[in-house]
């Protein structure tokens, strides 16, 4: 086991957090789903709290062997799996989200889990999985415990920023990788000044014509829901939603106002680029 990660090309790693609870699974195997599709490396971390934040020394110590085990037997499990695929793990030191955050300085893609799903209250709720999507600085794929176990297309939203962009770039190489329709979704906010005047979902669809001619693709354009709303019903039962993370707000918010509530009523798989 290492006690850090080598350096390598950011497009070709991805990190895998598990932190112990039953969506650690399902991060793990998506993670290594997708880091041997795409021939990437994969590093399966899990994060210690710091050892003054211990009482007694000797649970820090414990701590340390409860994530050697965690992480040597989900390792086994996705290396028997997938026999080929360049699996390593790391035990991180820190406060969960900022050490993350650190790691994904030399990553390609950031996996992450939840156990909060549709309708949850609290904070405390998939608070680590928001942070690191804010924090971030690599794509973040938030892997929800409840995935559903039939799920069919690509779902990305569009609204013409340059976010939305990476977005549309990100999901049509996904689609193409799982062989799935591509889903594209606008809505304009019905609460917003004013509308759309041109066709942001028409010109996403030549672009991906263009661009990704071998997948199949279909407009879906909401004049009812927001952005938000309307994003999280398209992707009831879709096995994957791409967004970008913040939006039209751009350079001016961490993340914006339709990535946080995609983030708190999670209902399949989803990458902020």
């Amino acid at each position: 086991m290492t006690s850090e990660m080598q350096t390598a090309p950011s497009n070709r790693h991805v990190v895998a957090a598990l932190d112990g609870s039953v969506a650690g699974s399902f991060v793990a195997d998506w993670a290594a789903a997708r880091a041997h599709a795409m021939g990437d490396r994969l590093t399966l971390v899990h994060v210690v709290l710091p050892v003054w934040v211990f009482q007694v020394p000797d649970e820090h110590t414990l701590a340390l062997k409860r994530a050697e085990d965690l992480l040597g037997s989900e390792a086994a499990r996705v290396r028997q799996e997938y026999p080929d695929l360049e699996a390593a793990t790391t035990i991180a030191t820190g406060e969960p989200a900022e050490a993350l955050s650190a790691l994904s300085l030399k990553a390609g893609l950031m996996v992450v889990g939840t156990d909060r799903g549709p309708g949850t209250e609290g904070e405390g709720f998939g608070c680590v999985s928001f942070q690191v999507a804010v924090t971030s600085r690599c794509p973040v794929a938030v892997i929800p415990h409840n995935a559903p176990g039939q799920s069919s297309g690509v779902v990305v939203g569009v609204d013409g920023s340059p976010d939305a962009a990476g977005a549309l770039k990100l999901a049509a190489g996904e689609a193409r990788r799982l062989n799935e329709e591509l889903i594209i979704v606008h809505a304009v906010d019905p609460h917003a000044a004013g509308g759309s005047p041109d066709d942001v979902a028409g010109k996403s669809a030549e672009w991906v014509n263009r661009n990704f001619p071998d997948i199949s693709m279909r407009i879906l354009s909401d004049p009812v829901h927001t952005p938000a709303e309307a994003l999280t019903e398209a992707s009831r039962g879709a096995r994957l939603l791409v967004i970008g993370r913040k939006g039209k707000g751009g350079l001016s918010v961490l993340v914006g106002s339709v990535a946080q509530h995609i983030l708190l009523n999670l209902r399949c798989p989803t990458i902020l680029s």
